[in-house]
């Protein structure tokens, strides 16, 4: 989540706070550590081209149970990323390219990857440097088509119907986190400063269009992995297999940080 030329946003999620009280494409590789409850069936791991962030990379991964089932679905950084991270005062953003395995397998298309040095509105809440993980169910075209929130405020203010969101997340009105390229931002009611970990979801036009991951260098650099179920809809637009779980951990044999989704489950759309 990105609010860096929209002053007006970062007063909108101020307010809503305080109601609160805001590598080639076909490697295979199992060197993964596991984290859902499957992980004792053999499974292989699909891999995105590796993107250049900084003296690094980060890319994009999945690893799908012999099955056909999808365990998890991340993004890897290359070790010592997180010491050689870019410094400027604008937010890197990458898109990260899914395996086609990804594609077939989950809801998602792409993922829009965020490296915010400064971190971003509003003041004393998510200004500390944190990367933003958005898993997008819409194409990048349709993503890069979103304009501001002036320009498209029917669209912005379109929310799904009920059941499609988790009935626990609100989004502030009149646009408060509505942002280009990306959509409205919805926060989970028990979310309560300081900003570790978080999980958003993100709508445009009536549609769930991503699930979003925000994570402080700060929490990942502790070390201390992180796995918390999150809050799911009743309803999906889509048939596919969806994530419940996010995580932060770092794989003990190659020293490479992850952030990812997993213990997915079958959802029939309605």
């Amino acid at each position: 989540m990105v609010f860096k030329h929209l002053n007006y946003i970062g007063m909108g999620l101020i307010f809503f706070l305080m109601l609160l009280g805001c590598s080639p494409e076909s490697t295979i590789d199992d060197t993964l550590e596991p984290v859902t409850s499957k992980a004792h069936l053999k499974s292989n791991t699909f891999y995105g081209p590796q993107i250049s962030l900084g003296k690094g990379h980060v890319r994009s991964w999945i690893r799908i149970a012999k099955d056909g089932t999808p365990e998890e679905l991340g993004v890897e950084m290359s070790k010592n990323l997180l010491n050689q991270l870019p410094e400027g005062d604008d937010p890197v953003q990458l898109v990260l390219p899914l395996h086609r395995k990804a594609k077939e397998n989950t809801p998602f298309d792409h993922v829009f990857f965020d490296w915010n040095p400064h971190g971003h509105e509003p003041d004393g809440v998510f200004t500390v440097p944190h990367f933003d993980v958005h898993f997008y169910l819409t194409s990048v075209a349709a993503r890069e088509a979103i304009p501001t929130y002036p320009e498209a405020k029917p669209q912005f203010d379109n929310y799904p119907p009920p059941g499609y969101l988790p009935d626990d997340y609100i989004t502030p009105p009149d646009g408060g986190t509505a942002v280009p390229m990306m959509g409205t931002h919805w926060i989970p009611l028990s979310f309560a400063p300081p900003f570790t970990n978080i999980l958003l979801y993100g709508t445009y036009d009536g549609e769930v269009t991503f699930v979003e991951p925000m994570n402080t260098i700060a929490y990942i650099n502790s070390g201390v992995p992180f796995s918390e179920a999150y809050s799911q809809p009743t309803k999906f637009a889509k048939t596919a297999y969806y994530p419940t779980v996010y995580n932060v951990y770092q794989n003990s044999k190659n020293q490479k940080q992850i952030i990812s989704l997993s213990e997915f489950v079958y959802r029939e759309a309605e």
